[in-house]
């Protein structure tokens, strides 16, 4: 999950925006601090959108001088997983029952900011009769 960004001038450096999430945007004094702090307003764009149990939208083709930021892959897998409930129509106490596991699992399995084991997120992912696939590219 690769979203475009712009990066125009402000008046204290630099300003990227996302129009894929129009709630992000992050800053810094240059270019490169700014791609760098993009990252982590990236992850806290996404984590509010699960918190709101609104569907993250998914990154779009990117345009001419647009920059790419990279959500990391266990965030990008706990977006998957939130989208994919709110698809099917589950809350997290309908997780928790097909898992068996206490509602805090839950919420700490769709944290943004908690470390989750790969394997409990894959379990989330089979209890709704879905698979994670991985494909690795070139940089």
């Amino acid at each position: 999950m690769r979203y475009p960004i712009t990066i125009e001038p402000d008046t204290v450096g630099y300003m990227a925006t996302s129009r894929d999430l129009p709630e992000f945007t992050a800053a810094g004094e240059t270019v490169a601090e700014t791609l760098e702090n993009a990252i982590e307003i990236l992850e806290t764009t996404a984590g509010i959108y699960i918190d709101e149990r609104r569907t993250v939208p998914g990154p779009s083709n990117t345009l001419d001088g647009e920059h790419l930021v990279a959500l990391p892959l266990s965030t990008a897998l706990k977006v998957l997983l939130s989208n994919a409930m709110i698809e099917r129509g589950w809350r997290k106490a309908d997780l928790a029952r097909a898992l068996g596991s206490a509602p805090t699992h839950i919420d700490r399995l769709l944290d943004v900011n908690h470390k989750s084991k790969l394997a409990a997120i894959e379990d989330a992912f089979a209890a709704m009769d879905r698979r994670v696939e991985v494909d690795v590219h070139a940089a």
